[in-house]
């Protein structure tokens, strides 16, 4: 195993704890009347970010290594996945200092995570 690829690997570790750190946040409060958004779903939203464009980045020389066994990046589905992880970023972000977010707000930061998560598999 190359360092790129352990790179590759530690960065995908980490974008996986940004979407379980971001969705469990959402599930944990689904029950509670007054959602607010914690300090974890923030900050797991910008570790989903930043690891997801370091997976991007570091894809390019792997590819350089060995075309066959690391294709490009489809780079609609960055573009997709880079765009709805921004609005939750931003949405989080406005939303942070609320005592209380309503259930649009908090519905979309969820299903917007969901789908997110959808792309990445099935895409």
């Amino acid at each position: 195993m190359s360092t790129l690829e352990i790179v590759r690997n530690s960065l995908l570790v980490l974008h996986f704890i940004g979407f379980a750190a971001l969705f469990g946040g959402f599930l944990s409060q689904s029950r509670v009347r007054e959602r607010k958004i914690q300090a974890g779903m923030l900050h797991g939203a910008l570790l989903t970010f930043v690891a997801g464009i370091g997976l991007v980045g570091v894809r390019y020389p792997l590819h350089d290594q060995d075309p066959n066994a690391w294709p490009l990046p489809d780079n609609a589905k960055v573009l997709v996945k880079t765009l709805l992880i921004i609005v939750i970023l931003i949405l989080a972000f406005h939303n942070r200092k609320k005592p209380a977010v309503d259930s649009g707000t908090w519905l979309s930061i969820g299903l917007l995570t969901l789908a997110n998560i959808v792309i990445a598999v099935f895409w």
